[in-house]
């Protein structure tokens, strides 16, 4: 009677093990992303997912455009906003790795890697003391102003409109900063327009041909693209960005227009700040060329990225180089006015997670309570990495990388 019980709680033991273990399946993802396209009221998003460096699920939901009826696909271009910080990064690290360029290099002044007359008249003695490092890790004192694409730079400087790199350039050097540089963490736009700019200063090229012919082309993300500023100038495949309260601007180019706003500013001084458009398939890609793992070709090499990963010494910050360093892996998020919402994961696991949004939700009420809810929608993207949605442990052999 012993031997039979025990062989019944074997059995049931063994059952329990296989009905808590969950096997990855599509079906379970698109339930997840359904759920959450439609508690924010998306109009359309796609979504990206690799495991050990294959690509084991593709999908879009939704809709591109709303009144042609037009889906989302894996093809489908969005911009990714601040998600292009990373690719900035990547393009700094590969000129560190080829001897070009220190991380210790000083960024302003005579000796300086930017030594121009745009970078001649700076207002705060303590931006001589910047370097690469500072930059890439986001540990200077600039004033809280996310201006780069509107403007205001523009205005301040009664410069003509629109405000390109050079204004934004020029107006923030006649700021003072509110930190040493060094000294604490402060997330700045102006910190990746500026490593842009040395992109282009130490290549002798513009910054986004240096990062397609040598970053982007080499590792296959052909489907990402400098982004354009108007609906009319959309590349093809690429998505319509709609505003969650149909919000409008005057027109950077032309500020006696009104237009949607996520369709009202000047993308040209943004590209390496986050003016960037991609598929969640390039955006794995990307990740996957700096993840250290054998199975896909890194663009950096390990030593290099073990670099780019680190953290500020001395201060408390989760900031890395172009992206966010946890715990639990690396991870960048991107909101653009209220027409983009975007965010690349890679857990310590090897999972890795792209999604790409055409609305950025939130709800009308106060600037505060605008944020509350677009920190609650990222954080419920978070959610959606496979071992948030119920511990999904075993993934498929499948690599949707090799199929044509």
């Amino acid at each position: 009677m012993k031997i039979i019980v025990f062989g019944l709680l074997l059995i049931i033991t063994q059952l329990n093990c296989i009905s808590q273990e969950t096997v990855f399946r599509d079906s379970i993802i698109n339930k997840a992303m359904t759920s959450f396209k439609n508690k924010w009221k998306i109009p359309g998003l796609s979504v990206a997912m690799a495991k050990d460096g294959r690509l084991v699920y593709a999908n879009g939901f939704g809709y591109a455009d709303t009144l042609n009826k037009i889906p989302v696909t894996p093809e489908s271009k969005f911009r990714t906003a601040s998600c292009g910080k990373t690719i900035t990064a990547i393009g700094i690290m590969k000129l560190v790795e080829e001897g070009k360029l220190d991380l210790n290099d000083r960024v302003f002044g005579r000796n300086g890697l930017l030594n121009g007359d745009t970078y001649s008249e700076i207002a705060d003695k303590r931006v001589y003391d910047i370097t690469v490092k500072n930059l890439l890790q986001q540990t200077i004192g600039w004033p809280e102003i996310d201006i780069i694409g509107e403007n205001y730079a523009a205005y301040a400087l009664h410069s003509p409109i629109p405000a390109g790199i050079n204004e934004n350039a020029r107006y923030i050097l006649s700021q003072k900063l509110e930190f040493s540089p060094s000294k604490d963490y402060r997330y700045s736009d102006f910190n990746y327009l500026f490593l842009g700019e040395i992109i282009s200063e130490l290549t002798q090229q513009n910054h986004t041909d240096y990062i397609i012919t040598n970053i982007l082309h080499p590792i296959g993300a052909y489907n990402t693209l400098p982004a354009k500023s108007t609906l009319e100038e959309r590349e093809e495949n690429e998505v319509i960005y709609y505003d969650y309260n149909q919000e409008t601007l005057p027109f950077a180019f032309d500020t006696s227009k009104i237009v949607p706003m996520s369709y009202s500013f000047n993308f040209q001084p943004m590209i390496s700040s986050g003016g960037w458009i991609s598929t969640p398939i390039d955006m794995i890609k990307l990740i996957l060329a700096i993840d250290g793992l054998d199975n896909r070709k890194d663009i950096l090499k390990s030593e290099t990225i073990k670099l780019m990963t680190s953290t500020p010494d001395g201060i408390k910050s989760r900031y890395a180089m172009g992206m966010k360093v946890t715990k639990s892996g690396w991870r960048h998020s991107g909101q653009c006015t209220w027409g983009t919402s975007a965010i690349w994961i890679k857990t310590n696991e090897n999972i890795c997670l792209a999604i790409t949004c055409n609305t950025l939700p939130t709800v009308k009420g106060t600037e505060e309570v605008k944020y509350e809810a677009i920190i609650e929608h990222l954080i419920d993207m978070i959610k959606l990495i496979p071992e948030k949605l119920g511990g999904i442990t075993k993934y498929p052999d499948i690599d949707l990388f090799t199929v044509n």
